[in-house]
């Protein structure tokens, strides 16, 4: 009797979000554009030198000396270089200005006997680190031609023993905008949710149903499993379109990690906590109008101090410490956790048991407000 009940409120809710034609189907465009615009450009900005990004350098030789032929030989070998032409009327400001290049490297006449110096030119912009890597680069190689070392590098490598770490801190685009976009998504059911609660309680369509034989939990249920089934069938949406979409649009593949199991309890927690925010908003607010306000800034503000919006390993120090505020925050890091650094699930289960807090704490703080409904 008691699940037929409940089936019964869940088939009315399900109605009424099939019938808002706008919201809910923005829930599902909205984290798909998101991804797709700032994986791109992510890509272009901070994660080029995490993915085998190349330096566009115009070379230029003024004298076809053996030196000189030699260095443009093995500069135009390397996997840091991609050599482009200088098209025809562009001085080294107009490559720069429009794109053409970022570098411009010059062997004038005389090189080969020391009398005059390879010519190298930056774009001003050009990440600093870039610049120190393609310097070093036309050092050690200049350094070969002149002192007459086939391969320095190899030579060096005797004195020298890198210990570098696999990165487990610096997200792809994709495993920075797939999880994130799609919590982000998640929280923001929390505007159709509360405006619904809000229109049935001030048409009266709530206190009728507290007239009929069934119990405030029931119907509370019932209003809430429809938004929590919602959330899961965004995620798994959001991550098809990461796994099997985005990397044929921006050519890197989407790492799942050893355990991508371990999505699902976490997926599970993330659609309680956004849930039991969206009921919160709905404890808090007086109006739908307050009530979508409240929910959005709330959205915005959790994904601007979580690392959503702007990725939690290049913020400064004060704010990663603010960071631990967000649930979103909490949430991220469990996802990157299985994407980028292979964890068990010993070292996710606190983010879970905080994102599971946090949505009892949302539940319990609008139980206590929940008469009114």
């Amino acid at each position: 009797m008691i699940f037929r009940k409940l089936k019964e409120l869940i088939r009315k809710e399900i109605l009424v979000l099939l019938r808002d034609r706008q919201t809910i189907p923005v829930l599902f465009i909205m984290p798909v554009a998101l991804i797709f615009f700032l994986s791109l450009a992510l890509q272009g900005v901070y994660a080029d030198k995490f993915t085998g990004h190349q330096i566009l350098l115009v070379l230029e030789n003024a004298t076809h000396a053996p030196k000189a032929v030699k260095l443009e030989e093995k500069i135009s070998s390397s996997k840091l270089i991609q050599r482009v032409q200088r098209p025809d009327g562009y001085d080294n400001y107009m490559l720069f200005e429009y794109g053409k290049a970022q570098a411009v490297i010059f062997i004038p006449e005389g090189f080969d006997d020391g009398a005059k110096p390879v010519e190298v030119e930056f774009d001003p912009v050009l990440d600093a680190g870039y610049k120190v890597a393609v310097r070093s680069l036309i050092t050690g190689l200049t350094a070969e031609v002149v002192m007459g070392i086939d391969d320095i590098e190899t030579m060096a490598s005797n004195f020298i023993v890198e210990k570098t770490k696999k990165n487990r801190n610096f997200p792809s685009p994709l495993q920075q905008s797939v999880p994130g976009w799609s919590i982000f998504a998640m929280f923001f059911i929390a505007i159709p949710m509360s405006i619904g609660f809000l229109r049935e309680k001030n048409a009266g369509t709530l206190q009728r149903l507290f007239t009929y034989p069934v119990s405030a939990s029931l119907v509370i249920l019932g209003k809430l499993i429809p938004y929590y089934l919602v959330n899961l069938v965004q995620f798994v949406l959001m991550l098809i379109v990461g796994v099997y979409i985005m990397p044929h649009v921006i050519n890197l593949p989407f790492n799942m990690g050893e355990h991508p199991w371990y999505l699902i309890p976490i997926t599970v927690v993330v659609a309680a906590a956004s849930t039991g925010f969206g009921v919160l908003v709905a404890s808090l607010a007086r109006t739908p109008e307050q009530a979508s306000t409240i929910a959005a800034t709330g959205a915005v503000l959790m994904g601007v101090f979580g690392g959503i919006m702007v990725p939690y390993v290049v913020m400064p120090l004060v704010m990663k410490k603010l960071a631990m505020i967000s649930p979103m925050y909490w949430a991220h890091q469990a996802y990157l956790d299985v994407f980028l650094r292979d964890a068990s699930f010993g070292f996710i289960l606190p983010k879970i048991i905080i994102l599971t807090l946090f949505a009892l704490g949302c539940f319990y703080i609008a139980g206590r407000k929940v008469r009114w409904m």
